[in-house]
């Protein structure tokens, strides 16, 4: 399996650098158009969820994007030492709702767990470790 790792900090200024390296790896594989935004944006979800929420009120803090690739998955790890949340076990919100009637939040998870053929989640000791997982076809 090929793969390539990014650290970053949790603050929303190392996005560019996030996405630079999506970007990257996703070029080298040479990935559809298409699967390379997919899986951009489901990263950055990801990532940002990660900036927002793990870390409240502390900055300079960890998050490790490790990507591997076997010719057939892009297989997506972020790992933070944040506060646990397992994002596989968030409630779908209700899409039928009109945008008025929705509650703020959930849908970023919901594009995520859509975007990806595999999301999955555990607690390592103090550790996230949230997997993303894109069959490429």
């Amino acid at each position: 399996m090929k793969g390539q790792s990014l650290h970053i900090k949790n603050e929303l200024q190392q996005l560019p650098r996030l996405l630079e390296f999506i970007e990257q790896a996703t070029e080298e594989l040479a990935l559809s158009q298409s699967v390379n935004m997919n899986i951009k944006l489901a990263v950055e979800e990801a990532v940002v969820n990660i900036i927002l929420y793990a870390y409240p009120k502390e900055t300079n803090k960890d998050i490790l994007i490790d990507l591997a690739y076997n010719g057939k998955r892009l297989k997506v790890v972020i790992s933070d030492y944040g506060i646990a949340f397992d994002p596989t076990v968030a409630k779908e919100p209700d899409t039928t709702l009109s945008l008025e009637q929705r509650p703020v939040g959930g849908l970023g998870i919901f594009c995520i767990k859509k975007l990806m053929t595999n999301v999955s989640y555990h607690r390592k000791g103090d550790k996230n470790v949230l997997t993303l997982i894109k069959e490429i076809h």
